[in-house]
Parts: C-alpha cells; sequence; structure tokens
C-alpha cells in the first residue's frame, strides 16, 4: 500500500480519459446556455439529450479519478524502463517495459501531451503502479503523484 495520493488536476491535466470526459461535459454545458439563451430558434427537446451528454461526462470523469487512485493506492510500485513514445496532435501514450514476478510485461498509459508528459525519453527509468491481481493493469505514477 502507498502513502501517495493522485492529484485530481494532474489526473484531468494528464489522462487522456479523464480530459475528453471533462470537454465533452463542458462543452454540454455551453450547448445547454447557447439552445436557452442566445439561439434565436432553440432546437425543441435538446435538454434531455444535454443533460444525458453532461452525466456521461461527469460519469466518465468519476470512472477514471476513482480507477486511477485506487490502483495509485493499492497497486504495487516497481520500476519500469521507457520503451516508446508516440504523439498525435494533443494525445499520446508512453509505454514501458517492467518485470513483474519473473515475468517481463509491456505496459503504457495514455496521456495529454503537455509538459508533464513530454519530459519522458526513450531509456528513462520510471515509476509504475503495478495491480497485483492483474499485473497488466499499470500506470505511470509519476505523472499523478
Amino acid at each position: 500500500m502507498n502513502n501517495k495520493s493522485a492529484s485530481f488536476l494532474k489526473i484531468v491535466w494528464v489522462d487522456y480519459w479523464a480530459f475528453l470526459s471533462v470537454v465533452t461535459a463542458i462543452l454540454a454545458i455551453g450547448f445547454y446556455i447557447y439552445n436557452t439563451a442566445l439561439a434565436s430558434s432553440p432546437i425543441p427537446g435538446a435538454d434531455l439529450f444535454v443533460l444525458a451528454v453532461f452525466v456521461l461526462g461527469l460519469l466518465g470523469l468519476a470512472w477514471r479519478f476513482i480507477s486511477i487512485t485506487s490502483l495509485v493506492n493499492s497497486g504495487l510500485e516497481i520500476k519500469a524502463t521507457v520503451s516508446e513514445i508516440g504523439f498525435f496532435r494533443d494525445r499520446g501514450f508512453i509505454k514501458y517495459i517492467y518485470t513483474y514476478e519473473g515475468n517481463r510485461l509491456v505496459g503504457h498509459t495514455s496521456v495529454m501531451k503537455n509538459k508533464m508528459t513530454t519530459r519522458f525519453a526513450i531509456g528513462q527509468e520510471v515509476l509504475i503502479v503495478v495491480d497485483r491481481g492483474n499485473p497488466r493493469k499499470t500506470l505511470l505514477v509519476d505523472l499523478f503523484v
């Protein structure tokens, strides 16, 4: 069990799926404001759809936050070596190689492209957390703590 805890802002800023969930919720709010207050001819019945999109965005964010914090809190910290980094526009991934119980495995973390994620280099040693029940479920802990 780790003494570290994941930061909500880092999760939103770094994790691709959490960021996408926040953007979805914000766009839903923006469309609701536009449709109800600014549009010359509002779309009838759009409120329920916008509410559903907003709730899905919040549920997605909650799911990612809970997944990441529980893995950081209960996972096993081990060292890994960055093997591949790839970015396309504003998103990407960082792959790493690690050894768990004598098995050499490859893991990855999906990320947003920013200062925190572009500082990594191939061959760099990093700290990851591994789910004890599923050793293929990993997370690059340096990004979220």
